[in-house]
């Protein structure tokens, strides 16, 4: 990890924005995207509500709520976690009220990651997170009807994670993709599958999306799909080529032209799909995965890769306490 907690901290980023991307469905939208700013959105028709994630913080996870509240006038009943994610869990508390919903492996992963991730990053305003997994859970799909509309919940993982689960509004044609997919921003698979991800996507495509809500970035339609897919088959050949020739993740990543995939966000992420990948080539030995290694090796490729972002004017830069400085 980096010498100092001071670089973890990436300075501000803009307030978040609400986009209605249809009738009743909103998006709303952290940016830049980074690190732990992630998407979420909620549902609303009649007098029934249903929320998509939660957020990294506390003081998110309440501008979020108040901004649900605002808008439709409604108490959130249900709250669906795409995955385990702490940008996408650690808010579960601040809506506690209502019935949480995800993926069996979702459940037992909140549970197992705790407030790990409070100790790992001293410097984001964490606020009074308490861990709260999903308390209704599923293994394939399951229906929610939303008022007049209908929540398809699809378990499509592993792919980002191995609980990704999808929320599809088939007369909308809209899709909640969750990390399944991020918009211009380089995928992370390393704790997922490289083969499954490339699964997730064609089953994404063929529900026929017309608006999608990506886990972050702008919202974006089903083009960005493509791109991924795009994007996996370059890992895949990259790690063939790369393993047949005797030379690890980072080797590889260290010389590599992205091509096209350059401009997106994080690219150095690259050596941890790298991981992913050799670990699933033919032979590979059952597909496991040195996941802080692979972190590690991220680190070396791009010491600034990782590190947090703050809201302008609403948040503040938390100064680690010396005995959290690394060699204190």
């Amino acid at each position: 990890m980096p010498a100092e907690w001071d670089e973890f901290y990436r300075g501000v980023v803009a307030e978040p924005s609400l986009v209605e991307v249809d009738e009743g469905v909103f998006a709303y939208i952290h940016h830049d995207g980074s690190w732990g700013l992630n998407n979420s959105g909620f549902v609303f028709s009649s007098d029934q509500l249903a929320v998509v994630d939660s957020a990294l913080t506390e003081g998110r996870a309440r501008a979020f709520r108040d901004a649900i509240e605002t808008t439709a006038g409604l108490q959130p009943q249900l709250l669906i976690n795409t995955h385990h994610h702490s940008d996408h869990t650690f808010g579960n508390s601040v809506f506690a009220d209502a019935c949480i919903v995800g993926h069996r492996l979702c459940r037992d992963a909140v549970l197992r990651q705790g407030l790990g991730p409070t100790g790992q990053d001293p410097v984001v305003p964490w606020g009074d997170i308490r861990v709260t997994p999903p308390q209704l859970l599923f293994d394939r799909e399951l229906d929610v009807h939303v008022g007049d509309d209908l929540l398809q919940l699809i378990y499509v993982g592993p792919a980002h994670t191995d609980n990704d689960v999808v929320v599809w509004l088939p007369e909308k044609q809209v899709l909640f993709a969750g990390d399944v997919l991020f918009n211009h921003a380089t995928p992370i698979t390393h704790a997922g599958s490289t083969v499954g991800s490339v699964a997730a996507l064609e089953a994404m495509k063929a529900l026929g999306p017309r608006t999608i809500v990506p886990g972050h970035g702008a919202v974006c339609g089903p083009d960005v799909i493509d791109d991924w897919l795009r994007y996996f088959r370059f890992v895949s050949d990259v790690a063939a080529r790369g393993a047949e020739a005797g030379l690890s993740p980072l080797e590889v990543a260290r010389e590599q032209d992205l091509g096209e995939f350059a401009g997106w966000q994080h690219p150095e992420r690259l050596v941890l799909n790298l991981h992913r990948a050799y670990a699933e080539l033919p032979g590979s030995g059952g597909g496991v995965v040195d996941e802080p290694g692979a972190f590690a090796d991220m680190l070396r490729l791009n010491p600034s890769s990782y590190g947090h972002r703050i809201i302008e004017d609403r948040e503040r830069y938390v100064e680690p306490q010396p005995s959290q400085r690394a060699g204190d």
